[in-house]
């Protein structure tokens, strides 16, 4: 398979942001690299308000939150589009949205694998209270990917 494969978490960050514009200055344009955006969202519960009249109030708050789960993929269709518009042809991106069945980390080094994808580009925000989350999927990316580059974006 030739060419360079690119795997970007994209979680709608400020600091996803700036991996995407390192993504464009260093890869833009180049007929050779594929870029995929990967995002995994929390699961949510299917409810048959049928059998319990009672939950017929939690199923218009999940009806609610689909809606956002909706709106999120929209958004990254939108990511895509602004990837071509900077460079990108069509066939060189596309995008991953996913309900997460493991831990985060998991789930990237699984679509990495998976994937054959041999970069990965990550966000990480320093000196945040969610930093300590953040390590943890950086230890999981450092510790169970081999003979892959993995960029983090400061």
């Amino acid at each position: 398979m030739g060419g360079k494969r690119i795997l970007a978490p994209f979680n709608f960050s400020d600091y996803d942001e700036k991996a995407l514009h390192y993504i464009i200055r260093n890869y833009a344009g180049q007929k050779w690299v594929k870029v995929a955006l990967f995002h995994v969202y929390t699961p949510l519960p299917e409810l048959d308000g049928y059998s319990n009249p009672g939950l017929g109030r939690l199923k218009s708050t999940m009806a609610s939150m689909w809606g956002e789960v909706r709106e999120k993929e929209k958004d990254l269709t939108q990511v895509k589009q602004d990837l071509i518009e900077n460079g990108f042809l069509e066939k060189q991106v596309h995008y991953i949205f996913k309900e997460r069945e493991k831990n985060i980390g998991i789930e990237i080094v699984r679509a990495a694998q998976t994937g054959n994808y041999d970069t990965i580009v990550s966000a990480q925000k320093p000196g945040s209270a969610t930093r300590s989350f953040t390590r943890r999927i950086h230890d999981i990316l450092l510790s169970e990917l081999r003979n892959r580059e993995i960029v983090f974006i400061t």
